[in-house]
């Protein structure tokens, strides 16, 4: 039996398919385009548990391997990547890893 993972409080993982609806349904969306073997990736993944449970933004992930087209579509040329949108549109892009205080920073930029 498979466990869902509850939207609220927890990071969300898209494809291609879910990631406009996803974005355009939240003011504050923060996307980290990854691959499974890149290390500093899995090393982000606390950071975006952390700010899943206390920011208001949105926290998503999408694998580039398996939904290229959207990497490409959003400018993830290299892992891991951070898009922000803000009603629905892209803000603003972070190559690489990044700390948790600069994207607490960031989503409270645009975050009323």
């Amino acid at each position: 039996m498979e466990t869902q993972i509850a939207r609220t409080d927890s990071v969300v993982s898209l494809g291609d398919d879910d990631i406009e609806t996803v974005v355009e349904d939240s003011s504050v969306a923060l996307v980290e385009f990854y691959t499974e073997w890149c290390g500093t990736c899995k090393r982000m993944e606390p950071v975006l548990e952390a700010l899943a449970e206390d920011t208001d933004a949105t926290i998503l992930t999408i694998d580039i391997e398996s939904n290229l087209e959207t990497a490409i579509e959003f400018g993830a040329q290299s892992t891991p990547s951070f898009v922000l949108f803000v009603d629905g549109k892209p803000v603003k892009r972070l190559r690489g890893g990044q700390n948790e205080q600069t994207l607490r920073d960031l989503i409270a930029q645009y975050h009323d």
